[in-house]
């Protein structure tokens, strides 16, 4: 049985403010081999697969500094508001992003986005039924752009390349999983 490696110091080594990067020195149970691994720590991510009472799924377009390029994705962000319960902040989330709100919240899932590198976590939504409350309203840093979708558009989308966000994908294929998509 693979056991957890105990940690016999940290350090923080990097902090931004918004994630902070710690060296952890570690040993292996199985073989007593000592050894640094590097941990990025944020707050947990949220993420919401809204669909609309006509069926569509409702994205965002936003410009990613990492890649360089405009990504196709379902709304979301960080859970970084003290008190609110995650669902809230998936809520929060669509209708900043998007504009969009109400329906039925149901949770889909939690994954770990990179378990080898990151502490966090990704919590994911459904929310059926949503429907345009108000105009979107992205934070300062943000560049977005609201597209409506019929699903059975999204496995030529991923194929193409389109939607290439791996928890985009991940959230979605959770949702075509549980029959929603």
């Amino acid at each position: 049985m693979i056991q957890p490696w105990p940690q016999i110091a940290s350090r923080t080594v990097f902090d931004t403010g918004l994630f902070s990067v710690t060296r952890d020195r570690t040993r292996s149970p199985r073989t007593g081999l000592e050894r640094d691994v590097y941990v990025v720590h944020m707050v947990d991510w949220l993420m919401t697969v809204p669909l609309t009472a006509g069926g569509e799924l409702v994205l965002v377009r936003q410009y990613r500094h990492g890649s360089r390029q405009a990504s196709l994705e379902i709304p979301g962000g960080l859970h970084d508001s003290a008190g609110e319960r995650p669902e809230e902040g998936a809520a929060r989330e669509l209708a900043e992003e998007t504009g969009y709100g109400g329906g039925e919240f149901s949770f889909l899932g939690e994954l770990r986005p990179q378990p080898a590198l990151m502490s966090n976590r990704l919590r994911i939504y459904l929310a059926q039924g949503v429907r345009r409350t108000a105009a979107p309203q992205p934070d300062a840093g943000e560049d977005i752009e609201v597209v409506l979708l019929d699903p059975r558009e999204v496995p030529a989308r991923i194929a193409s390349g389109e939607i290439n966000n791996a928890m985009t994908v991940t959230a979605l294929a959770l949702a075509r999983f549980g029959g929603h998509l």
